[in-house]
């Protein structure tokens, strides 16, 4: 995929992940909505801890580079050592980090893992993307970003018009305003959405009403993943289900983000919309094996193996 080339756009944060104990917590659950509860003022004690650097631009990022991808972020880090901890990190894995600007501190994620799920306490500073003048290239992949993002809407628009493609996976942070997105969904190539994304967005919780939905407002691919449950897929013509790859849970976090760079570099590629799922879950299957975001990410060579040896992962037609 050397020839391709993709500027990631969205937060980069410092994670730092703590596995509960088993005794430590209870988890309750009830009509698939489940709650963690601990003791109020108690000292809890933690399994495993590990700071990793995270954020979906930051593992899309990485994601692009190690499928060979010619990768680039558009992101903004504190004036802080963890700021430049995160442009180091990013420049070892094969990330052009030339468009990085840096504003007050580096955004910062607490993130609780108990029984492979997480739960995730998030503090981020709005940002001035006004400032970063995006490179010329293939496609665009748009991430989550705070308010600040809105500056850079006509800037993106006029790349497109101009002949990038682009994927959006607008995350909770973009979601909460959608409809500044408005132009730019109505251009984009795939839309990534989760279930419980695509249910507050579009008041139903039927698929095919979802999907209906998503492309009503003008992208040309739709994808709504679900967890465990896998993900669909549709375009104007075809629409199906793919399940997952089986593997051990350790931690979610990154599995989405894992597999929609999968999927949009090798659908830019010119892979099919079958060929380009399953590229996405057996990155996402690599990635929720491990703590952290990226740690999991394989190469082109590593998935074309991988699905070349699963005959497991088929579309199901919606």
């Amino acid at each position: 995929m050397e020839n391709l080339s993709i500027c990631t756009i969205g937060d980069t944060t410092i994670d730092r992940f703590f596995m509960l104990d088993k005794g430590e917590a209870e988890l309750f659950c009830s009509k698939g909505h489940c709650e963690i509860s601990f003791g109020h003022g108690e000292k809890i004690s933690i399994e495993k801890y590990k700071k990793s650097f995270g954020g979906s631009a930051l593992n899309t990022a990485i994601g692009f580079s190690r499928l060979s991808v010619k990768s680039s972020i558009a992101t903004i880090v504190g004036e802080d050592e963890d700021g430049e901890q995160i442009i180091s990190f990013l420049s070892k894995n094969g990330v052009n980090t030339s468009l990085i600007k840096k504003q007050e501190d580096t955004n910062q994620s607490a993130i609780l893992v108990y029984a492979g799920e997480r739960t995730i306490f998030s503090y981020h500073k709005n940002r001035d993307y006004g400032q970063i003048e995006i490179p010329n290239t293939n496609w665009l992949y748009l991430s989550s970003a705070g308010d600040g993002f809105a500056k850079m809407i006509p800037q993106i628009d006029s790349k497109v018009k101009a002949g990038a493609k682009i994927a959006i996976n607008p995350g909770s942070s973009l979601i909460e305003n959608f409809e500044n997105l408005e132009k730019l969904i109505n251009v984009c190539e795939i839309l990534f959405l989760n279930r419980q994304e695509a249910t507050m967005l579009f008041k139903t919780e039927k698929i095919n009403e979802q999907i209906d939905e998503v492309l009503k407002q003008g992208p040309k691919t739709a994808v709504i993943t679900d967890g465990a449950n896998g993900a669909y897929v549709a375009n104007a013509t075809t629409r199906f289900h793919m399940g997952i790859m089986p593997s051990r849970l350790v931690d979610q976090t990154g599995a989405g983000d894992s597999f929609s760079c999968a999927f949009t570099a090798s659908h830019a590629q010119g892979m099919s919309l079958e060929e380009s799922s399953r590229w996405g879950m057996v990155n996402s299957s690599s990635v929720i094996e491990k703590i952290g975001a990226n740690d999991g990410l394989l190469n082109e060579k590593q998935i074309r193996e991988i699905v070349g040896s699963s005959p497991i992962l088929k579309a199901v037609d919606l």
